[in-house]
């Protein structure tokens, strides 16, 4: 009888064998993952319908630094995160701790064995007051580096530089970089009130916003990630603020008469469109304010009943917001100048919270049917898609800002707390944990950290 653990080198090499034909004829892995060995082609070709988790081997950081379990804990949890990986058990790996990080400094038979495809090698030392990481990324059945790459932190970044390194893994696989690098604006109850808080993708790194004991609601990030607007109860009416991260401090922007709600970036960060009640009609309509004095640029709306939730497409020449002019709430869309809407939900009787994807091409939004649940439509109002179902109430869809997740409000865990999904819905998982409500996510662009 064969031994197992031959069995599987030979599978293993026959595997290899199999593979390397396939990159003669240009065609796909026998694993169904694009191998094709040009500078331009990867391993996952993103959001293509029936891809499958990618098998990666993260071997713990050589470099002995104090940081070097905590920034391998990021890195693998960032990468099931994902969605395209299936971060593989370390008790496989069969490689000697001599090996290194460098090409024809190990043997990538070494990770035939655990079946690996993609393989993530990573160093974290400390060099003076610094840490400096480095990344290389190989794809195994093709014996060639995908990439690599250098970072270098403060010791106290731990997390940070781990999800640095997930980024990178990501980007050289996929062609695209990883979103981890990224925050959410939220909604938390951890205080017992409604506060505005950041917390990283992973749910930790939580940093609060106001603590002024009131309601707090409805955050937004600027396009540059350098403010958020939201609005507050904080003087007893719904106004609305915006919180500079840069510089500590928070202005009141409309504090209009009745309602001030809902307000939403303009891509050029200039302006911002809100939901008024000021205009003595008992309804609500969307208006476009200046950012830095929240003057009145003009009124978008005017139609017979409430217009709320403004959502930009992403060169801003457009606003989707919802309306209740139809009859029941329903998604439409207009130009950012005013004008004629037109109507893109046509599926049950109450659709909100639209959410513009940052690709120009789908909006997110919320529709009730019993239960709240995400679906996305294309702009023209076609090829609606289910994102979530029969799993508690699910509200509040924010895009990641290279439109390949998003992120939402769910009841499903018990309480609410923050799900990211992959954007045809195949992979979700929970963010936010603990103790305190999470709801109204707005997600960061790429941060500067």
């Amino acid at each position: 009888m064969i031994p197992t653990r031959l069995l599987r080198v030979l599978r293993a090499l026959c595997l290899t064998l199999i593979s390397l034909t396939v990159l003669s004829l240009g065609l796909r892995g026998p694993l169904g993952y694009a191998q094709e060995a040009t500078k331009t082609d990867f391993i996952i070709e993103v959001n293509k319908p029936g891809n499958r988790d990618v098998p990666i081997a993260i071997p713990k950081p050589t470099g002995g630094s104090a940081m070097v379990d905590t920034v391998w804990e990021v890195v693998r949890h960032d990468l099931e995160m994902s969605g395209y990986f299936k971060v593989l058990n370390p008790d496989a790996f069969i490689e000697p701790a001599s090996a290194g990080l460098e090409p024809g400094t190990f043997k990538f038979e070494d990770w035939d064995v655990p079946d690996a495809v993609v393989l993530g090698k990573t160093k974290v030392e400390s060099v003076g007051d610094k840490v400096r990481a480095e990344v290389w990324v190989y794809d195994v059945p093709g014996r060639r580096k995908l990439g690599a790459k250098a970072f270098t932190g403060d010791p106290n970044q731990a997390r940070r530089m781990g999800h640095r390194i997930a980024d990178e893994i990501i980007l050289q696989v996929t062609g695209e970089p990883g979103i981890f690098n990224t925050r959410f604006a939220v909604v938390t109850q951890r205080s017992g009130n409604k506060e505005i808080a950041l917390v990283d993708v992973d749910g930790e790194g939580f940093t609060s916003i106001t603590q002024n004991g009131s309601i707090n609601l409805q955050p937004a990030w600027s396009k540059d990630g350098a403010k958020i607007a939201f609005t507050s109860y904080r003087s007893g009416n719904p106004d609305i603020y915006i919180a500079d991260l840069a510089r500590g401090r928070t202005t009141r922007l409309s504090a209009r008469p009745g309602v001030n709600i809902g307000a939403a970036w303009h891509p050029a960060g200039d302006r911002l469109a809100v939901t008024l009640s000021s205009n003595g009609s008992g309804d609500t309509d969307l208006f476009m304010l200046e950012a830095e004095t929240g003057r009145n640029l003009g009124q978008l709306t005017n139609a017979s009943g409430i217009d709320v939730s403004p959502a930009f497409s992403p060169d801003g020449g457009q606003v989707a917001f919802a309306s209740e002019r139809s009859g029941g709430v329903q998604i439409y869309v207009m130009s950012a100048s005013g004008g004629d809407a037109r109507r893109v939900t046509f599926n049950g009787g109450h659709n909100t919270d639209p959410a513009w994807s940052p690709k120009g091409d789908k909006i997110a939004y919320v529709s009730r049917d019993g239960v709240f649940d995400v679906f996305t439509v294309g702009t023209d109002g076609k090829g609606a898609v289910r994102i979530t179902q029969g799993q508690g109430d699910n509200e509040d869809p924010t895009w990641s800002p290279d439109g390949r997740y998003l992120a939402f409000s769910s009841t499903r865990s018990g309480g609410n707390h923050i799900w990211m999904s992959t954007a045809d819905g195949r992979h979700q998982v929970q963010s936010t944990k603990g103790k305190g409500g999470y709801s109204n996510p707005s997600w960061s662009p790429r941060l500067s950290w």
